[in-house]
């Protein structure tokens, strides 16, 4: 097992892009039930993606319903690394170069 790569990552949403997601990668990834706001999913391959927030660089975890925040294993920059997220305010996934200060969601793929 291991926490996937920025590449990896865009792998998973081109696929999604190809098989009709465009513009929607985000919806069949989010679990059906979790999300505020009417932010459910399809959860159309069983990915399950709930909305666990994430953890400020003070130690505060905020966000829990809204956001959900997945690392990548790839770096950014010598003091930030690639990530994916998911909001209850759309079905777009988001890719942000994070500080490693900051603390999110690990999905991890099956070597």
């Amino acid at each position: 097992w291991h926490v996937p790569t920025d590449a990896e990552w865009t792998v998973l949403t081109d696929y999604l892009t190809a098989n009709g997601h465009s513009g929607t990668e985000g919806a069949p990834l989010k679990a059906t039930s979790g999300w505020n706001a009417n932010g459910n999913g399809t959860d159309y391959y069983g990915w399950n993606g709930l909305p666990g927030g994430w953890r400020s660089i003070s130690g505060n975890f905020g966000y829990v319903g809204d956001v959900g925040s997945w690392w990548s294993s790839s770096e950014s920059s010598s003091s930030n690394a690639w990530d994916r997220n998911l909001s209850d305010h759309g079905d777009d996934v988001g890719r942000n170069p994070d500080t490693n200060e900051e603390g999110g969601s690990v999905r991890c793929v099956k070597d």
